[in-house]
């Protein structure tokens, strides 16, 4: 008899659970990577790669084959994103990106707060994105991340 009290009171728990789950689904998820400019692009892969052992996600290429940026992985779901820096650009932290499990709502909730967004748009990496500001100038990317969109690819392939 008690087993049975437990297994239906867990059963409860649970779909208390998932229900509350469900609810969140469309919030911040959490930070997700960071945009580092670096100097030396090789250099800068190497350290983040052998030196702090991160993991290469993926590489996109501007079309005459330069790399436009890397996502290093660090855990299942944070990235560090390295792009080389343009001639008098300067180099370091650029932004940080927030993933949402909906961006268009996400949007319109923050819109509702009094934030100033970008209107979403797709990403090289076949995420969808938009952009802002905080107070003081720093940027923050708030990003849905696609079934195809390479994030999502990276996230659900961690081992």
């Amino acid at each position: 008899m008690r087993g049975s009290v437990l297994f239906g009171c867990g059963l409860v728990v649970g779909a208390v659970a998932m229900q509350l789950a469900g609810a969140q689904g469309n919030a911040v998820r959490g930070v997700n990577h960071v945009g580092i400019v670096v100097k030396n692009y090789a250099e800068a892969l190497v350290f983040y790669t052998k030196t702090m052992g991160f993991h290469e996600a993926y590489t996109i290429k501007n079309d005459d084959g330069s790399v436009r940026l890397t996502y290093l992985q660090v855990s299942r779901n944070t990235f560090v994103e390295l792009i080389p820096a343009a001639p008098n650009q300067a180099t370091g932290l650029t932004h940080f990106g927030i993933e949402v499990g909906d961006l268009a709502s996400e949007v319109a909730a923050l819109r509702q707060r009094g934030a100033k967004v970008d209107d979403p748009g797709p990403t090289p990496s076949k995420a969808l994105f938009s952009r802002m500001q905080d107070r003081d100038g720093v940027q923050i990317e708030v990003m849905e991340f696609t079934p195809e969109s390479l994030q999502r690819k990276a996230i659900d392939s961690w081992k």
